[in-house]
């Protein structure tokens, strides 16, 4: 049986498996010029189910890449828009963050192409600045030499 895509609600959302991935890029973060387009696509208050990924299971735990960097306590974002989950803390990439380990799902797979739209997420060169030095972060850390080519090939590219 393949692993889902998604997860439709917030049970299993944790500091180590936070929200990532195009939920977390369109999650409207307060003071961000980056991401927040299509929140409802990822939260439907109206039915109340969420649509999110999840670092560790639907996306590779980038922890040994990036360390924390990037995850944020999102609790009481998520609980203004009517989200919450018994009083546990939840979790969420910003949109560097979910970039990143978009980027790094990429780079581990076997996919020729990536997803990651940096010019029209990160528009102005601070932001794509911000992405790629997170990005550069985890590069020491990408021991096969074929990941490393591939990741180096798509930042020069950028």
């Amino acid at each position: 049986m393949t692993q889902p895509l998604f997860d439709f609600d917030l049970k299993r959302v944790s500091r180590t498996h936070y929200i990532t991935g195009k939920a977390a890029i369109n999650f409207p973060h307060a003071g961000s010029t980056t991401g927040g387009w299509h929140f409802l696509s990822y939260f439907d208050r109206e039915t109340g189910v969420s649509k999110v990924s999840l670092a560790g299971f639907h996306y590779p735990n980038t922890t040994d890449f990036f360390g924390g960097a990037g995850v944020i306590d999102v609790t009481d974002e998520l609980a203004m828009r009517g989200w919450s989950e018994d009083g546990k803390r939840l979790f969420m990439a910003d949109h560097y963050r979910a970039a990143a380990d978009m980027v790094m799902k990429w780079v581990l797979s076997d996919s020729k192409h990536c997803n990651v739209e940096v010019a029209d997420w990160f528009p102005s060169s601070e932001t794509k600045q911000r992405l790629f030095e997170i990005l550069n972060s985890g590069r020491p850390k990408l021991l096969d030499f074929d990941k490393l080519q591939k990741m180096e090939a798509w930042l020069s590219s950028q």
